[in-house]
């Protein structure tokens, strides 16, 4: 019901002046986006069906198929409505595509280390034992022995807060933390290149974006 009319939603816009042309463009954005998604769910269900089967280029590309995708057409959605131009459109969809991916990066680290009081967000990643990307890399780099201590600290059904602190710190013992801090602010840093490289925004608009980013997504 709602996927129905969420597409009635699109054929309105036809009322609203905007062009067939530009209609169908939005309608196709909406069926690859869609497309996306799903493609990024299933290897999200697969890889949890399936011991090692996530590693951290597949997450990437999960993640990218799943959050990165859904901004990133929302954004260029918008650009498409506002302009013609179609470098613009362009600048605007990476923008969206990069921010994605830095959002999802940094809510797998406030999943761990975030700070309750400040994001109002329990970090509850590693009681839940969800497979976020600082887990996959640590699995991917730890040494042998941290490898397996982690791996059986894992498959504990009811991990204590003694077990959850010990994964913690094996995860920062492996680099994790700093590695998935620094992947979030590289996308960061890349949004707000594209978002400077489109041009098109007020000035006093952009810099308060670009404010509310740096300040979200800090790692």
């Amino acid at each position: 019901m709602l996927f129905s009319l969420s597409r009635v939603a699109l054929h309105r816009l036809t009322d609203l002046g905007f062009s067939d042309t530009k209609v169908l463009r939005l309608m196709r954005l909406y069926d690859r986006t869609c497309v996306a998604l799903c493609e990024g769910q299933h290897i999200d269900i697969w890889t949890s069906e399936h011991e090692n089967g996530m590693s951290v280029e597949l997450y990437f590309d999960m993640i990218g198929r799943k959050t990165a995708a859904l901004i990133a057409a929302a954004i260029e959605a918008g650009a498409l409505l506002a302009t013609d131009d179609d470098e613009i459109i362009r600048r605007y969809r990476a923008f969206g595509w990069a921010l994605g991916m830095a959002f999802q990066l940094n809510d797998d680290l406030l999943g761990i280390w975030g700070d309750e009081g400040a994001t109002g967000k329990e970090p509850t990643d590693v009681a839940r034992k969800k497979k976020t990307l600082p887990l996959i890399y640590a699995f991917e780099h730890a040494g042998p022995e941290d490898r397996a201590r982690l791996a059986e600290l894992y498959a504990r059904d009811d991990p204590t807060a003694d077990d959850v602190a010990e994964i913690v710190r094996l995860l920062e013992q492996a680099g994790a933390r700093d590695y998935t801090r620094v992947e979030a602010r590289r996308y960061r840093d890349e949004a707000l290149a594209e978002l400077s490289a489109a041009g098109v925004l007020d000035s006093a608009a952009r810099e308060r974006l670009e404010g509310i980013i740096s300040s979200v997504i800090t790692g």
